[in-house]
């Protein structure tokens, strides 16, 4: 390749260089210097090379402006947050970040406080252009779902239950991870078993849902319920609570790892009982942490692999499929009586993987 001869180009300015500069000094026309910036279609290796040696030289950095009212496409893609302090939420925002990197894309990063402030953030990202929304809150109720929709941006939420012409949801089998907890503390010898809830929400009430049928269904014991929150402050004040009730739990379900955290410190110091032997218990979310040997806790794995993969392939198929399920798996350690090993969400004597299903 040619090398640029340094006096045509000019010192550097506080002006923006343009694509006509970038092509005299390359010696190529100026369209051709726009298609090594766009789709590169129909240029030369050479070509190329040229190009590129002339933007570095110029310091060249092609503005995404006309691309962008020509296709209408500013290749910006906004994740909604919420509650970092949850290992869960940042695992999926890394995982998904870089899916979409990897698609060209980029990524502007909104934090949001609850699930209401859904509609005002997305109408304040629709002044941006922004191709689509992946929020990690879900959409509660129908009368925000109808204002989403009138945004024409594509949305996927994670573990909702509304979906619409734009909107899509990926969610882990809540109902069915709250029937195999009850089924499974059930077979480890459990007759009193114990719900600590987080605070209204989809994935939440699901969860409890089908642990309190499936313990009625089972024959155990009316379980003992406490809401506890989403946070190990609040999972261990819930324990607590729970001390004082009219019967001691001998196996808990909790609605994630944190609270699960909460749990396990509080029976061990405050109830002076031990895990498992006495109180076993079962977590959600499978964080990094639960592998750690102060703790080793027994939890449900939302395949988040599957999660994102899921929600990118929603993102690509609306308006034509809305939801896709993703069964979650049941990841058995120290905490239940007999571990050893991981299970998938339907029958705990069958091995097999987790996967994502269309409904």
């Amino acid at each position: 390749m040619k090398k640029l001869d340094k006096s045509q180009v000019s010192p550097a300015a506080s002006r923006s260089v343009s694509s006509t500069e970038v092509a005299k000094l390359a010696g190529v026309s100026q369209s051709s210097v726009s298609r090594v910036f766009g789709a590169g279609a129909g240029v030369s290796p050479a070509v190329r090379d040229k190009v590129m040696a002339a933007a570095a030289a110029l310091n060249y950095h092609p503005n995404a402006l006309p691309g962008i009212l020509q296709t209408g496409k500013s290749g910006i893609v906004a994740i909604i947050i919420g509650g970092f302090y949850n290992p869960f939420f940042t695992r999926f925002l890394e995982l998904l970040s870089t899916a979409l990197r990897a698609r060209k894309l980029q990524v502007m990063l909104v934090q949001a406080d609850s699930d209401s402030a859904l509609d005002e953030v997305v109408g304040d990202l629709a002044r941006y252009r922004i191709d689509a929304v992946f929020s990690a809150l879900s959409i509660r109720s129908e009368r925000v779902a109808e204002q989403l929709n009138a945004y024409k941006i594509p949305i996927v939420t994670l573990n909702s239950r509304i979906a619409g012409q734009f909107i899509g949801t990926v969610s882990s089998d809540n109902l069915g991870a709250g029937a195999i907890a009850a089924r499974f503390l059930q077979a480890r010898g459990c007759r009193q078993v114990a719900y600590l809830a987080g605070r209204d929400s989809v994935p939440q009430n699901e969860r409890q849902k089908g642990f309190f049928e499936e313990a009625q269904r089972l024959g155990l014991n009316t379980p003992l319920y406490r809401v506890a929150g989403f946070s190990y402050e609040e999972g261990y004040q819930g324990a607590l609570a729970m001390r004082n009730a009219e019967a001691i739990p001998d196996g808990i379900f909790c609605v994630n790892d944190l609270v699960a955290f909460g749990a396990i410190d509080a029976i061990r110091h405050e109830w002076k009982l031990r895990v498992p032997e006495d109180v076993q218990i079962i977590g959600y979310d499978n964080i990094p942490m639960t592998a750690w040997r102060s703790h080793n806790i027994t939890t449900f794995d939302q395949n988040m692999t599957e999660l994102v993969a899921g929600a990118l392939a929603l993102v690509d198929d609306l308006p034509h499929r809305h939801t896709a399920t993703v069964q979650p798996t049941i990841v058995e350690r120290g905490t239940t009586i007999g571990w050893g090993g991981a299970h998938p969400l339907t029958d705990v004597s069958k091995i097999d993987s987790g996967s994502c299903i269309d409904r």
